[in-house]
């Protein structure tokens, strides 16, 4: 556990290393602050009669359905199909497999979350800042939508993981990811029965928690979530191990 952790914490720092994983942090903060500056400074009509915590789950769910799983796809693709281009994949150090692999696994997933907690802060900090209506008691609900929304993340996360390991060319890796991510948000249009077994269907997951939501409706979805995430980290890990150094 403790080379895991320590190896995280590389895996981490290669992250934070990259341009990319600075401008999504960039947008996290920025995107609230300019959309507050932008409805309540400029009075945007268009906008002016939505209240302020819906604008709030609004880019929520920019995030959720566009911006995080693109940093997922890349970071996915740096660490795993990147490094096995470079012959950097399997370290030097005496480290096992399994802990290489799910450290970096764990660095895509902290990452993730880290998004969504800045996304949340600034959000928050950009309401109180703009919005003459905010209320403090709002705060948990919008706490939980944005901290529940990184379970089906990291379905989605496990399942780029496994694609990366699936080829050989970032290029085709991240083409692959993005093509893939977009047949699976169309296909329930034409096929809406489709809709239940696909992961990105459930990146809106935290509305269902704002509602009145029964038991046997949680049970489902987070058995069919975790069933998911296992099947898609497991085939993931299995492709890693077989390949060679």
């Amino acid at each position: 556990m403790n080379m895991i952790l320590a190896n995280s914490m590389n895996e981490i720092q290669k992250l934070l290393a990259k341009r990319v994983t600075k401008l999504f942090l960039a947008a996290s903060v920025l995107f609230p602050i300019l959309t507050k500056i932008l409805v309540n400074k400029l009075f945007l009509t268009n906008w002016i009669t939505f209240p302020a915590e819906n604008i709030n789950y609004l880019l929520l769910d920019l995030f959720n359905t566009f911006l995080l799983p693109l940093f997922i796809f890349i970071a996915a693709t740096d660490l795993f199909t990147g490094e096995g281009e470079k012959g950097t994949l399997f370290q030097v150090r005496p480290i096992l497999r399994i802990e290489s692999f799910f450290s970096k696994a764990a660095a895509i997933g902290i990452f993730t979350l880290l998004h969504l907690l800045v996304l949340w802060f600034f959000t928050v900090i950009s309401s109180i800042l703009f919005d003459k209506s905010f209320d403090f008691s709002a705060l948990l609900g919008s706490f939980t939508a944005y901290a529940i929304s990184w379970f089906p993340l990291m379905v989605l996360a496990a399942f780029a993981v496994m694609v990366a390991l699936l080829v050989n060319s970032s290029v085709l890796a991240i083409s692959g990811m993005i093509v893939l991510f977009l047949v699976m948000q169309l296909l329930p249009y034409v096929l809406p029965a489709s809709y239940y077994i696909l992961p990105a269907s459930y990146l809106g997951w935290y509305m269902h928690w704002t509602q009145d939501v029964s038991i046997r409706w949680m049970l489902q979805t987070v058995t069919y979530l975790c069933s998911a995430f296992t099947l898609f980290l497991a085939t993931g890990y299995y492709m890693f191990n077989r390949k060679e150094a």
